[in-house]
Parts: structure tokens; sequence; C-alpha cells
């Protein structure tokens, strides 16, 4: 049986956030951006555009994280529920909430922000404008992104009122939306695009979320195929002796490459189990899990994996982060997040998957 084994490479007692954004850049370095402490209440409002940086070239444990500044007032304004990626020397940022009434961040500071990382110097932030601003998404929070081929997606989330179930595309050269098939299923925020290859076809898989309640209890999986722009729904079969992954969502979930398991392809881990009463502002309660995702003959089949003591404690509310390595293995961490206590942790872990 699978066993993951969780690293916790740094604390840091100025950095504890949820709802934030976490990408890795070409480099290897984590970026780290917005995300709140108190509920709906953006963090690094003194420091407009920042970013908080961690080498990851290492995964020994150690205490690292450096701080960058934007060079220009033009930046992006404090958010929550942003979503992020990093694409070469480049860090994309779109959506979220701000400003005094907490609401989908809307113009001029909607659409895509890019910082550059090329000079190691102080950030150079740039809206990008699309050429077809009027067909750009509906602005939102607590949405899914991903980056595949050249452009970045956007799906699902949170806008003024209700849940969308939605997905868009966005071509880095040529600034420029579209609008593809939209997911079955639930409209829902708080959910996850994971990058993966089955069966040969790049494909998102998509699980769970939240719709007014925690997804997944079906226990269905949706793909997207990415050259077909279509979705399906199956039902991966089951762990013969732990059954399926709980209802979740504000979850971990990202495509798996390993050597190791050469049939796997995505990891699950952590997310709500059950929402607070107190809305956004209390806390419910959270997996501590991890579950693999493999193929399996024409189907897909879920595998427990066994999580020794020791690692994280359960939490939700935190971006999913993924790079492959130079040896094309997937590479796993996980920074802050809400607790069951209702804080917000420090921590940044690292998490692999052993035999």
């Amino acid at each position: 049986m699978p066993v993951a084994q969780w690293t916790r490479l740094a604390r840091s007692v100025s950095l504890p956030r949820s709802s934030h954004c976490l990408a890795i850049s070409s480099q290897g370095t984590a970026l780290l951006y917005g995300g709140e402490l108190k509920p709906r209440t953006p963090v690094d409002v003194d420091q407009k555009g920042v970013l908080h940086t961690f080498q990851l070239q290492s995964t020994e444990a150690n205490d690292a994280w450096q701080t960058i500044q934007a060079s220009t007032a033009i930046a992006p304004d404090p958010r929550v529920g942003a979503a992020a990626t990093a694409i070469g020397d480049y860090f994309y940022v779109w959506g979220g909430r701000g400003g005094a009434d907490m609401a989908p961040i809307g113009p001029p500071q909607a659409g895509i922000w890019r910082a550059s990382l090329k000079d190691g110097g102080p950030l150079h932030w740039e809206r990008v404008t699309a050429v077809n601003e009027n067909e750009a998404p509906q602005p939102r929070s607590y949405h899914a992104i991903a980056f595949s081929s050249g452009k970045v997606y956007i799906h699902a989330g949170c806008p003024a009122s209700g849940r969308l179930n939605d997905l868009y595309s966005f071509d880095v050269e040529n600034c420029r939306w579209d609008k593809l098939d939209s997911a079955p299923g639930l409209a829902r925020g708080g959910t996850a695009l994971a990058l993966a290859t089955v069966k040969g076809e790049s494909v998102f898989l998509r699980f769970a979320g939240f719709s007014g309640y925690e997804l997944g209890e079906d226990h269905t999986l949706d793909i997207y195929n990415i050259s077909m722009n279509s979705w399906r729904t199956i039902t991966p079969t089951a762990d013969p002796s732990h059954g399926f992954p709980g209802p979740r969502s504000v979850h971990g979930f990202v495509g798996f490459k390993s050597s190791k398991f050469p049939k796997a392809v995505a990891l699950l881990y952590h997310g709500e189990r059950d929402a607070s009463t107190l809305g956004h502002q209390g806390a419910g309660t959270f997996w501590s899990d991890v579950w693999m995702l493999e193929e399996a003959g024409d189907n897909l089949a879920w595998k427990c994996v066994t999580v020794p003591a020791g690692g994280p404690d359960g939490c939700g509310w935190f971006p999913s982060a993924s790079w492959i390595s130079p040896e094309g293995e997937t590479k796993i961490i996980m920074h802050g997040g809400l607790l069951s206590s209702n804080e917000r942790s420090d921590e940044l872990w690292f998490l692999s998957v052993e035999e």
C-alpha cells in the first residue's frame, strides 16, 4: 500500500493564511500571494502586489521565505479567493474578492494580472488586456485554475450570488478568452482541476466542491478532454478495503506522475469535510487523508494512501500546488489553510508518496 510522507519545510509567523494563491515557477520557487488571516479581510493590504517566495530545490527543513515588493503602484488589489498559476517566468492571477463589501473584484481590477519574475528584483505587475474583454468570464472567487499548452483555464466558482459551472480558456500569447463546454452536475465553488494524462489523452479531472453542501457523496469524477472540448462523468472503482474518498471542498487535487506508481494519474488530499454553521466566519471539520487515483483497465480506481502520524493537521481552504521535476516526477506542496480551531496555518509542507 502506498504511504504518504509529509515533510514540514518551514513555519513563518508572518504568513498564516487561507483562501490564498500558491504556484511554483519554472525555477522551482514557491510563489505565495493574497489570502486572509481574519475572515473576509485580505492580508498584505499595506504591501499591494507583494509576493512571498520559497526556494524548493531542497526538501530539507528550513525557514527561507523571502518577500518581493511590487516595483510600482500598478498591481492587483489585495484579495481573497483568487487563483493563480506560474507560466515560465511569469505569475498569473485572476479573480477573487476584495473591497469594502468583499464582492467579486470588478473593473478596472478584474481580469488577468501578470507579474514578471525574470530579473530577481522588484516585481513588475501588468494588467493583461484581452482582445475580447467583453467575452471574459464573470467575476468570481473560489474558482479553479489550471494551465495547459499555452492556455490558462478558469472553472466554476462563486460570483456575486450563486455558483457557476462554466469553463473558459485564456490564450496567453494571443490574449484571447474562449468560452468552452460547461461542466456537468451542480454549479459549485471550492473545486479543483487536476491536469493529468488518462489513456494517452491530456485531461482535467474534477472531484467534489461545494454547492450548499460538500459534494462527492455520489463518488463521481468528471473528466474534461482538452482536445475534444467535452466532459464525461465516471464512477471510479473503490479501494477494496477503504472504499471512496469522502465528500469535500477547498481541497488539494493534482495530477500525479511517479516512477514508483506508473498507473497513478492524480492525488487527492485534505479539504473541508463539513462546513461551519457560521459560514465563512467559522471553521468546519477537515480531512487529513490522501488518495491516489490510478488507471485500472477501462476505468480509474481509488487507492487509499496510508498517512502516518506526524503530518499536518487536517485543513482546507488552501490552493493545490505541484510541479514536475526534471526527472518527470510530480512534487507537491501545501501551505497554510484553515484548521478546525478556526486558525490559519503558517506551515509549508512537502508531500511525497512511497511504497
